[in-house]
This record gives structure tokens, sequence and C-alpha cells, in this order.
């Protein structure tokens, strides 16, 4: 039986660690969306709702090796406007208050778990693959489902290796008695490599 191919972003795995709030500065290049993997604008932003804060990445969606330039924060748990009233995400080109968009909760602990799924294309994750480093992409890109706000992102099966810049290590299935191995769709357990995360330390392993 083929497995549900139900794309949802990086969703929080077993307990959530730690989470802070961080600002999407006004007019983004790239809609937000809730699990998404996110990264750091290496700069901060006076806000008028949560004062200083650290910014995302708003130009580009997550690249294939982040390395220290604009590492990893995390997953994006919920999306706020910016009157921090609950959003369903943040839309591309959203002025909000001329200074940020809005305000994100995001997953940011350096051992998170995350439970996302493999998109299959052109080779599927295998169990010799288990403990490589893979890379992130989206289906439609950085667009993600607007009627629920979830992430399109999935970890993209072909493109893996063992550079510890390659944002995201697949460390088990998340599901192994409900999905099957080697094929498109596949939930597996992941977390971002230490050298790709913002507070990470060290080589990956």
């Amino acid at each position: 039986m083929s497995n549900n191919d139900a794309p949802h972003g990086f969703k929080i795995w077993e307990k959530l660690l730690g989470a802070h709030y961080y600002c999407v500065p006004t007019a983004p290049t790239i809609n937000v969306m809730v699990n998404d993997l996110v990264l750091a604008d290496n700069t901060s932003v006076a806000t008028g709702k949560l004062g200083q804060l650290q910014s995302i990445y708003d130009a580009a969606v997550l690249p294939t090796t982040t390395g220290a330039t604009n590492p990893v924060i995390g997953s994006v748990l919920e999306c706020f406007d910016e009157n921090m009233d609950p959003v369903k995400y943040i839309a591309a080109g959203e002025v909000g208050d001329g200074t940020v968009a809005g305000y994100l909760l995001v997953a940011d602990d350096p051992n998170q778990l995350f439970e996302a799924q493999e998109d299959g294309a052109t080779a599927a994750i295998e169990a010799a693959d288990i403990g490589l480093h893979f890379e992130v992409t989206s289906t439609t890109l950085s667009a993600g489902n607007t009627t629920t706000g979830l992430s399109y992102q999935e970890i993209d099966s072909n493109a893996h290796n063992t550079t510890a810049t390659i944002p995201v290590k697949v460390l088990r299935m998340a599901y192994p008695l409900e999905d099957t191995i080697g094929s498109a769709g596949c939930r597996w357990v992941c977390k971002i490599n230490p050298d790709a995360h913002i507070n990470g330390q060290g080589t990956a392993v």
C-alpha cells in the first residue's frame, strides 16, 4: 500500500524543548507558514510589540546548505500579525506596521526533534540512508497551504550526503507500522544539523 502524500512541513516530534519569538521584516519575499523551517537574518529589529527581536531571512527559501551565513532557527509553531493577533500564515508582500510583517513563535532548541515527509523524488530514502543529511524542498515553492496555513516543505529524498552544513539529519521512521520505507510520503524523525543551526556548536555527527 502506498504512503499518504500529505506534505506538512517539519512538525514537533515528541516534546517541545524550547521556543522563542522572532519577527518577519515588512514586505517579505517569501510566505511564512506553520511548520516551515526558517533561517536567521543575523540582524535584529526594534519591533512595536516585543522589543528588539532577531529577524528571519525573508529573501529566499531554505538553501541547499546553510552553513553559518544564514543558519536555521527552527520550525514555526505559530504566526501572528503586526498586532500580535494569531494568523494562519504571513504572506509574501505583507506590509504589517511598516517595520515588521508579523511575528513567529519558533521551536529553536538545537536538540529539537521534528517529523517530516519525504518527497520521494528520483529516489526515496532507504534503510541505508538513515543517519545521512538531507536537503529541504517544497512541492510549491515557499507557498504552503493557504487554507490550513501549513507548510509544504519536505525532506528532499534524492539530495543527501554527510556534509555537516546540509540542514537536516534523518534519524528513523516516524511510523514504521503505517508507512512503507523506500516510497514517497514516508514520514521521518529528523533534527537540524549542529553546523546548520543558529544555536548549534561543533561538527554534525
